[in-house]
């Protein structure tokens, strides 16, 4: 599909010149309800607020409205063929956006609600088809966030939301992040630090049986497996990325995504990893390295690098931060050892590996 860029434009998105800067609330307790508010009125008249979630920061407009959904992929410069997850904050908004029942989803809302977890769901009427890339299914997830939940509340409408960064690029966890990419292209940035998972949803599509994941994410295989009583394998998951999506039912199917400025190289195991090194860097390459905390060992005094923490879910939270730091640092190339697919480390690996391919 086409890419909508909004350098094109003379305007950016919501009237905002480019040339102005993203206005930024940091939230506090004395100012929440106000700017809440503030946002929501935003949302309804059109324009686009970037607001955490637990995954990464979202960029949302009114799912509901087809010119303030296409100001998301203008910001964005994202493909029309990739299609936008739906938030919502109350179980009931389903029956207006979804065609049929969702009894099915029924025990993974129960278990996961409000929490990392997308469903896919057969699209109703008033979901525009711009929000699924013109496909007939919708991807809809209840976000674990007080400002997410308060925000789409407030708002009155579903909030359609990815994730609040350049297309293909690393996914924002902090609000600067979101200021890199998108500084004047946005109407209006929450700042509710930093988020807690840090890796996008886990994305299952309940169309079919058994349901299969489309993304792995926040939510893992085990966990879903275990609630509807299955075995994990029987889930399946979307080991093939697709280099051009005509309609997937999911975003974050592309081959090429999440991905730095750097190149990135997974290696094999630390010995992999000091192979590599000392060769880049013998032939001049600025190396920077992606380190868990038991490999700072083996590259005492070698900068840049970034410690990702001691265990995978410190991986995960890290991740998308240490990435955009080596790019900061002006590295060629970013080296990082292999993750073992399994519990949340599937995710990891999958954006690992899309990060690395190109």
């Amino acid at each position: 599909g086409r890419i909508a860029k909004l350098k094109d434009s003379p305007l950016g998105v919501g009237g905002l010149d480019e040339r102005l800067k993203t206005r930024r609330i940091v939230l506090s307790a004395e100012n929440f309800d106000e700017s809440i508010a503030h946002a929501a009125h935003i949302i309804r008249a059109g324009g686009l607020v970037a607001f955490p979630t637990e995954t990464v920061y979202g960029l949302g407009a009114n799912a509901l409205d087809a010119q303030a959904a296409a100001k998301i992929f203008e910001a964005k410069q994202r493909a029309l063929s990739d299609p936008l997850i739906v938030h919502i904050a109350t179980t009931e908004a389903l029956s207006d956006l979804m065609e049929g029942g969702w009894s099915a989803a029924a025990p993974l809302i129960d278990a996961f609600w409000p929490g990392p977890l997308t469903l896919v769901l057969p699209c109703g009427p008033r979901i525009p088809r711009i929000v699924t890339a013109g496909g007939e299914k919708v991807a809809i997830r209840m976000p674990n966030h007080p400002v997410a939940l308060a925000l789409i509340k407030a708002a009155g409408v579903p909030i359609a939301a990815p994730s609040a960064n350049l297309f293909g690029h690393v996914s924002p966890t902090t609000a600067q992040h979101v200021l890199d990419d998108l500084d004047g292209r946005i109407d209006l940035l929450l700042d509710g630090g930093p988020t807690t998972i840090g890796v996008e949803s886990t994305v299952l599509d309940v169309t079919v049986n058994p349901p299969q994941i489309l993304r792995p994410g926040g939510v893992t295989r085990e966990a879903i497996a275990e609630r509807l009583g299955i075995r994990d394998w029987r889930l399946g998951i979307h080991q093939s990325p697709i280099p051009n999506p005509q309609s997937p039912a999911s975003p974050g199917m592309l081959e090429k995504h999440y991905a730095p400025n750097a190149r990135l190289i997974i290696t094999k195991s630390l010995e992999d990893m000091r192979t590599r090194h000392s060769s880049l860097v013998a032939r001049h390459f600025k190396v920077g390295l992606l380190l868990m905390a038991h490999e700072q060992a083996a590259f005492l005094g070698h900068t840049p690098s970034f410690v990702l923490g001691a265990d995978l879910i410190s991986m995960a939270q890290n991740l998308y931060a240490g990435l955009r730091a080596l790019d900061s640092a002006g590295v060629d190339v970013i080296l990082v050892t292999q993750v073992e697919p399994v519990g949340i480390g599937e995710a990891i690996a999958d954006r690992l590996r899309r990060a690395a391919a190109k």
